[in-house]
């Protein structure tokens, strides 16, 4: 039975204040495991889940018509990397992370940490989204990957792939869980938690949409980790929809309206942890208010990620007339492909990219910079020649802007929901002791 199991808090002289050296009884939450829950949902919110899963499953087929493939799927996994960062409070603009990605490529130490952070996120994304490609069974090892990757660049990387052994706790003071706004299971219970979610990760009880928002808030519950267990339960969220064959080739990018819409989000997650009865009608309305804001949330990113597979079909159509002719699977189609999702390159990483030699792909370079494609600037302390593609960078910003503005998304807002003016972090960096 999901229940609030009281503890005792010692106080200690590690804070500053009287507030953060108190002691106090505090709450931790234990959920009711995954395994055999017959979730009963209201006919309205089953059809909006139907609809959001053929939403998801429309961007992944007929955007294939439109644009490269390639091109898209990396631009679209990247907004939603950049977008789970976002939430978690780590801000960095497109050129911040094109640049950081450029000195890092080459070797060097790039000094803008919070976007070698983001950049992290991105590639937990992607060990996420190949995880989910395969067909073994997802591990605790699986999982403990993912989130080495996330914190490696991180300032605390000798937490990365460790389950904690200490209790930790969302809000309120750094010191202890007093005035916590949420406090997870204790240690002692992860073991059996973590058993239980991986054992519904790799089933097929609940639809692929449902099973991805129920594994994730119940991750989000769990919290196993010191840090960052925001950004990989949202990237458990992408394991499940590959794994389940829901999105095969393009990431909806959820994270990019859950940013936006943060209270909503919080919201959801709260009201999935219910007190009582595995079976009892308060746990399935619990987790139906959660489910409501993912399926919107889901269904508005796939109208997004249709718009901006929109605009870079269209600068893809205007870049061919800048250059006149473009012979097919030539070296500088190839790089068109591949532009809208990495929009800064090195002839040598264009050449990895396309599979070219360096001398075809710096033809095909120059020849995309005479035409104003491409412009070359000098990047980082040891000035790396590279080659940007301003057009996507601007597609990456007008994302940003989306992201920041409180009203972007008032159109297609649930009824009666208040758009947050300002966002605030979900908890991903909690206070731990």
């Amino acid at each position: 039975m999901a229940t609030l199991i009281r503890h005792r808090w010692t106080s200690s002289f590690e804070g500053m204040s009287r507030r953060d050296r108190q002691g106090c009884d505090y709450d931790a939450y234990l959920p009711d495991p995954l395994a055999g829950w017959e979730l009963a949902l209201p006919a309205d919110l089953v059809a909006d889940l139907t609809d959001a899963e053929a939403a998801i499953r429309r961007l992944n087929t007929s955007t294939t018509t439109h644009v490269s493939l390639e091109g898209l799927a990396r631009f679209l996994l990247r907004a939603e990397s950049v977008a789970s960062s976002k939430i978690e409070g780590l801000e960095a603009g497109p050129r911040r992370l094109l640049d950081a990605e450029v000195v890092l490529a080459q070797g060097g130490d790039a000094a803008d940490r919070v976007a070698v952070e983001v950049l992290a996120n991105v590639a937990a994304m992607e060990a996420a989204v190949e995880l989910g490609s395969t067909n073994d069974a997802i591990t605790l090892d699986d999982l403990l990957a993912i989130h080495r990757i996330l914190m490696e660049r991180s300032s605390m990387p000798h937490i990365g792939g460790v389950v904690r052994t200490v209790q930790n706790w969302i809000g309120g003071s750094s010191y202890n869980p007093c005035s916590a706004a949420f406090v997870p299971p204790p240690p002692e219970s992860l073991d059996d938690l973590l058993r239980d979610l991986l054992d519904y990760v790799n089933g097929d009880h609940h639809p692929a949409l449902v099973q991805a928002a129920i594994a994730h808030a119940q991750f989000e519950t769990i919290h196993p980790f010191a840090d960052g267990n925001g950004r990989t339960g949202r990237a458990l969220i992408h394991v499940i929809l590959r794994r389940r064959s829901l999105a095969p080739r393009f990431v909806p990018p959820i994270s990019l309206v859950l940013a936006t819409w943060a209270s909503d989000y919080i919201a959801g997650l709260t009201a999935f942890r219910h007190v009582g009865e595995p079976e009892s009608p308060e746990r399935s309305t619990g987790a139906g208010s959660w489910l409501r804001t993912f399926a919107t949330a889901a269904h508005r990113s796939c109208s997004d990620a249709e718009a901006y597979a929109e605009r870079i079909k269209m600068l893809d159509a205007r870049w061919r007339e800048q250059l006149d002719r473009v012979r097919a699977n030539s070296a500088v189609e190839l790089l068109l492909d591949v532009l809208p999702g990495v929009p800064v390159i090195t002839v040598e990483s264009a050449a990895r990219l396309i599979g070219r030699s360096e001398m075809r792909t710096g033809e095909a370079v120059n020849r995309l910079e005479a035409a104003g494609i491409l412009r070359q600037r000098n990047v980082g302390r040891q000035r790396y020649r590279v080659f940007e593609a301003a057009d996507v960078i601007d597609l990456f910003t007008g994302l940003e802007r989306a992201l920041a503005s409180p009203t972007g998304d008032t159109a297609t807002a649930p009824p009666n929901r208040r758009v947050p003016r300002r966002m605030k972090p979900t908890g991903d960096r909690t206070g731990s002791r």
